[in-house]
């Protein structure tokens, strides 16, 4: 991962990086694991998310990334569905 900029926006960071696919698919596969297998209370105190929804909209997100950017030939079996 590469540190690009940032920048505020009221009262949220936003941050530009550069990551590899491999980063991605790490970071959507953490989040996948998580879900799996904490309850709701886990989930806030791990992650912040004040909702298992709000934490697979964000693992949505990277599977769309990943889906939408990564050559198919290489993509793993489980973001081709």
């Amino acid at each position: 991962m590469e540190y690009l900029a940032h920048k505020e926006v009221a009262s949220v960071t936003l941050f530009d990086l550069r990551l590899s696919e491999g980063e991605l698919m790490v970071y959507e596969g953490c989040i996948e694991f998580v879900l799996k297998n904490c309850v709701d209370s886990e989930i806030f105190r791990i992650t912040g998310c004040s909702s298992r929804e709000e934490l697979q909209s964000y693992q949505d997100d990277l599977k769309d990334l990943v889906r939408a950017y990564v050559l198919k030939e290489y993509l793993p079996d489980k973001f081709k569905e």
